[in-house]
C-alpha cells in the first residue's frame, strides 16, 4: 500500500516544488490502517500536547465517499509560509490568514494527489468540497469524527523537506464501508499492475 503512496506524493512533491519555487521532497514514514473506533486515540497519542495545531478537514464524494483531515501543527505551518514567502513576497509568515491559506494549499495539494490517483486507478472522478480549517482543540477530538457513518481510517504520516526546513502533517483518510472495499479494490488493481 505505501507503493501506491509513494507514487502519489511523488505527483505532489512536484507541484509543492512548482507552487514555492523551490526543490521538495515528501514522504510518507509511517501509515496504517484502523477502526474508526480507535481514531480518536491515534489521532490524540500523534500530537504533541503543548503545541497549536491546525486541522483541515475536505469532504470528497463520487466513487468514494468520505473525508480527509489533515492535523499540522502552528509551527509546521508557518516554516511552510515562510517557503511560500520566499517566492511571494506579499505573504507574511506573521499574519495567521497567510499561515492558513499556505496550509489550506499544501492540504489541498496532498490530498488531491492521493485521491486522484485512486480515481486514474478505478477509472472515476473524485470530487472535493470546499474544505474548512481552524484550530484544533485536542479535548474536543471527537469532533474529528462528525459523520458517524465513517468506518476504516487510512493513517498517513507526512514529512515534506524543503530547502533546510522540515513540514511535518498527520492525514486522516475517514471512509464509509463500502468506500473502504472499493480501496482495497483499487489497491489490489494497483498491486497486479505494479507486479505484472
Amino acid at each position: 500500500m505505501i507503493e501506491l503512496f509513494n507514487i502519489a506524493y511523488g505527483m505532489a512533491t512536484s507541484l509543492i516544488s512548482d507552487s514555492i519555487g523551490m526543490h521538495s521532497t515528501m514522504y510518507v514514514p509511517e501509515m496504517e490502517i484502523v477502526s474508526i473506533d480507535e481514531f480518536t486515540n491515534v489521532a490524540y497519542n500523534s500530537i504533541d500536547k503543548n503545541k497549536g495545531y491546525f486541522i483541515v478537514s475536505q469532504v470528497f464524494l463520487n466513487y468514494l465517499e468520505g473525508e480527509t483531515v489533515m492535523l499540522m501543527s502552528t509551527r509546521s505551518a508557518k516554516a511552510l509560509t515562510e517557503c511560500y514567502a520566499k517566492m511571494d513576497d506579499s505573504l507574511n509568515p506573521d499574519d495567521p490568514d497567510d499561515v492558513k491559506s499556505c496550509t489550506l494549499e499544501i492540504t489541498n495539494i496532498v490530498s488531491s494527489a492521493l485521491l486522484g490517483r485512486i480515481g486514474d486507478l478505478t477509472n472515476t472522478e473524485i470530487y472535493f468540497q470546499p474544505p474548512e480549517i481552524r484550530i484544533f482543540d485536542h479535548t474536543k477530538l471527537s469532533e474529528m469524527n462528525r459523520n458517524q457513518e465513517f468506518t476504516q481510517v487510512i493513517v498517513i504520516k507526512i514529512i515534506i523537506d524543503v530547502d533546510t526546513t522540515e513540514v511535518k502533517g498527520n492525514m486522516y483518510i475517514l471512509l464509509k464501508e463500502d468506500s473502504f472495499e472499493k480501496f482495497k479494490l483499487a489497491l489490489d488493481y494497483f498491486i497486479e499492475s505494479y507486479s505484472g
